[in-house]
């Protein structure tokens, strides 16, 4: 459907948007919003994607407030000494999540990556320009089995050994003089049989610097400085999930001295592991109005936008043949996010009556105009909210309707 105006000159005065979405039938309001969508992509060839999914590196993250663009923007009109800034930032950070210390990095797996060489180098500058050489160090990180994963990669860059446990006996006789941290996944936690409170205090006991990567774990909005709060040396999150900060940034946070080690360890030092991780002005300062928005935004309201995201999607899918919907939240290890605590909308149907698999809707979705993405399962397709931005709740809507309302007809 081609819509017969001029965009521009309907949304000239302030409130256009809403305007449009007060005069114009669901379908209309959505086929508008598809036709504006990302055009500085198309420019270059590339197809934009309205994200139903969730917050994954590879579907390139969140979107960034508005604020955060303009503090990025302001950040890149001038000089500043990098080290000093770096300095300032991490301090306001944490004084803000009244925590010992913060440092922004180059994202989650950076913060893997510096913590495990802080823990093996502390601020020995010989060391320090060493690593990957352990030779002579502390190079063993005791890990849960079950929470072996790609990203602990980011902790192997650093030289160390990776010592897999599965009880808590096995953590205590794993510890030994060339223990240099213990390494704790807080989203994989309910797959072991080791309690992340148990973990925490043999860490304690034995005087090793226990570190928890939590890189998705916002929300819920605690996490941010609860982990740490709770006794983690250093604690991990991505800079452009939950916290919808860049992309390319992350947070590490935690004990003083090791933050301190941590940044000896990264950029701009010449000789370091970290220097490849570069961390610019933009980013530092994006992430300082990162953390200030994300710590005065009404959390609850936001869990109700979420919400109503995906009553609007079910609303739309009413009444089409042997189609189901259910909105959850999931628990630990459940659904695809992994627990991630907001809505997400369960859609489900008669494959075989409608002559369309979970797997056809989802890659024509992917294909269609607007482009679509959608988590995929053997059980039906799984829809996540809190990446959808108002407007786009219609669009994801209005394509389901019409692919599954085909599928039926054909």
């Amino acid at each position: 459907m081609k819509l017969l105006w001029d965009r521009r000159k309907l949304l000239a005065g302030a409130g256009g948007l809403g305007l449009l979405r007060t005069l114009l039938p669901r379908h209309a309001y959505a086929s508008y919003l598809a036709e504006e969508y990302g055009e500085i992509y198309r420019q270059i060839g590339i197809r934009p994607f309205i994200n139903a999914a969730g917050t994954y590196t590879v579907l390139t993250g969140s979107i960034v407030s508005p604020r955060v663009r303009q503090a990025m923007e302001e950040a890149s009109r001038c000089f500043v000494p990098l080290v000093e800034l770096q300095a300032a930032v991490g301090t306001r950070i944490a004084t803000m999540l009244g925590i010992e210390a913060a440092m922004v990095t180059s994202g989650a797996a950076c913060s893997i990556m510096l913590a495990t060489a802080a823990c093996v180098t502390g601020k020995d500058k010989e060391k320090i320009t060493r690593i990957p050489d352990v030779a002579g160090m502390k190079s063993e990180v005791i890990i849960p089995k079950t929470q072996r994963n790609g990203f602990d990669h980011a902790a192997r860059n650093v030289g160390v050994r990776l010592v897999e446990v599965e009880t808590i006996g096995q953590v205590k006789s794993a510890i030994s003089n060339n223990t240099a941290m213990l390494y704790w996944t807080n989203i994989m936690g309910w797959k072991t049989k080791i309690e992340r409170r148990e973990f925490l205090e043999v860490g304690k006991a034995a005087g090793i610097p226990v570190f928890n990567d939590a890189a998705a774990e916002l929300p819920p909005a605690e996490n941010l400085s609860g982990i740490v709060k709770e006794g983690f040396d250093l604690v991990a999150f991505s800079g452009g999930k939950g916290l919808r900060g860049p992309q390319s940034a992350g947070l590490l946070l935690g004990r003083k001295n090791l933050i301190e080690a941590a940044q000896l360890n990264g950029n701009p030092n010449d000789d370091a592991i970290g220097r490849v991780s570069k961390v610019g002005k933009e980013e530092l300062m994006g992430m300082l109005a990162a953390v200030e928005l994300y710590l005065g935004r009404d959390h609850e309201a936001d869990q109700r936008t979420w919400r109503s995201f995906m009553e609007s999607i079910a609303k739309s899918l009413r009444g089409i043949e042997s189609v189901k919907t259910r909105i959850y939240v999931p628990g630990p290890g459940e659904g695809p996010g992994g627990g991630h605590p907001v809505p997400y909308l369960k859609v489900q149907w008669d494959q075989a009556a409608l002559k369309l698999t979970y797997q056809d809707c989802s890659r024509k979705l992917k294909e269609g105009e607007p482009s679509i993405q959608v988590n995929t399962g053997s059980e039906g397709l799984d829809l996540a909210s809190y990446n959808l931005t108002p407007g786009e709740e219609r669009i994801v809507g209005w394509r389901l309707r019409e692919l599954l309302s085909d599928s039926r007809k054909a």
